[in-house]
């Protein structure tokens, strides 16, 4: 059985959901829209037909936030024109490079509650337990900061021993199987079934979707091999609730998989890997959990925030009152300066 616990920082709403032993499983992020304006999977948004692509078969359009989006065309279908406004559904989010993708809706624009947002992720995880009021605020935020660090490594351990290293490219995520410190011994899993389960359980945690490839330990054939790829299909179609296809291990002993996109994945909510447009937001938010955390710990201490240049104005310029609900949850304990020390984001400081 998950264990699971949800913690509120300033501006966002954390849940995770982690194996009895402490492994993360799938960590669920909420933020505040004043903060975070692009669209969501289940947004029915209005829209904006920018252009056509006949040839592609796919259209473009701009969205509420001044988001570009694409939609597929189907053959049989004539597509909007040019400057028609029209509401679309969306079913992946953007992040980095990569457009948001949506269909044309006909039902009326609608934002997706929170609420809704949390239990369609509930709705995906097995059997769990709330623990979230059997644990105080310094020990959930300690989970949650496991938790991606976890989701950021690039090595991490096999399941009965092994490891595994993920190095994400533009084209793909390659994964290689390392038999490194595994000792195989009677009545567990062999190296390579332990190690997709391990994988798949991670793909679903970093929220990866694209192209895989899994380099196995040897290069398994005939019904061994095809009950590897059935494996790690049934794997990650249960984890991650996405559309999945997985190829047989070539003669190489490489498994090829595709997992469906749909929410940004974790490596956008940490300044170091983000993209660029959000790494003023993800600061700013780092910055809200990291005083929050530091003011909890200590119930009658003094802290200073100094702020960047950037972050500064970025903090006087959001429609967040971000002010407010911090002096709300620390009784007005944190005071906010300008930090004159260039490299940082930001310093939190005891006063």
């Amino acid at each position: 059985m998950l264990e699971l616990i949800e913690i509120s920082w300033i501006g966002e709403r954390w849940s995770l959901a982690s194996l009895p032993n402490g492994d993360p499983v799938s960590l669920f992020i909420w933020r505040d829209r004043d903060i975070d304006a692009s669209a969501r999977c289940g947004d029915v948004l209005p829209a904006i037909v920018r252009s056509i692509d006949r040839a592609g078969g796919m259209g473009f359009v701009e969205l509420p936030a001044g988001e570009q989006a694409f939609f597929n065309i189907a053959k049989s279908r004539t597509p909007p024109v040019e400057g028609a406004h029209i509401n679309v559904s969306v079913r992946a989010e953007a992040y980095g490079d990569k457009l948001a993708n949506v269909s044309p809706a006909s039902g009326s624009p609608v934002v997706l509650p929170e609420g809704d947002a949390r239990n369609a992720w509930l709705e995906r995880l097995p059997e769990h337990a709330d623990l979230t009021d059997q644990l105080s605020f310094g020990q959930k935020a300690e989970m949650c900061r496991a938790a991606i660090d976890v989701a950021s490594a690039s090595t991490v351990t096999i399941d009965n021993g092994g490891e595994l290293h993920f190095d994400r490219t533009r084209a793909l995520t390659a994964i290689d199987v390392d038999s490194s410190g595994r000792v195989q011994r009677s009545g567990i899993p062999g190296l390579n079934t332990d190690a997709l389960a391990t994988a798949a359980r991670h793909i679903n945690l970093r929220r990866l979707a694209g192209l895989f490839v899994v380099d196995l330990e040897g290069a398994p054939k005939g019904e061994k091999a095809k009950g590897l790829a059935t494996q790690f299909e049934t794997k990650l179609k249960a984890s991650t609730g996405r559309t999945v296809k997985v190829l047989p291990p070539s003669a190489f002993g490489l498994i090829e998989a595709t997992v469906a996109r749909r929410e940004k994945p974790l490596f956008e909510f940490a300044t170091e890997t983000c993209s660029s447009e959000r790494r003023t937001m993800e600061a700013f938010l780092s910055a809200m959990r990291e005083a929050l955390t530091l003011a909890e710990s200590d119930r009658s201490a003094f802290f200073a925030l100094k702020t960047s240049a950037a972050l500064t104005e970025y903090m006087k310029q959001t429609a967040f009152d971000w002010q407010g609900e911090l002096k709300a949850r620390t009784g007005g304990r944190i005071r906010w300066e300008p930090l004159n020390n260039a490299g940082l984001d930001y310093q939190i400081e005891l006063i």
